[in-house]
């Protein structure tokens, strides 16, 4: 899955912009720039990824 996957579906689950830029320490146009296709860091993508995949656990347990 890519970053921009990831964002579209976190902002999906109604994360804003701005609350998932402050929870992986970069500026909400950054983040805009990311969900249009925009390369991001290697660490700012970890860190996407870590909150994405955090959110889904999360999600699960809710489930069972």
């Amino acid at each position: 899955m890519s970053i921009q996957e990831m964002l579209g579906a976190l902002i999906e689950r109604g994360f804003s912009q701005r609350a998932i830029a402050e929870r992986v320490g970069v500026t909400q146009p950054t983040i805009y720039r990311a969900t249009k296709g925009a390369a991001v860091r290697y660490e700012v993508g970890k860190a996407i990824e870590v909150f994405y995949e955090e959110e889904i656990r999360s999600v699960r347990q809710l489930q069972k």
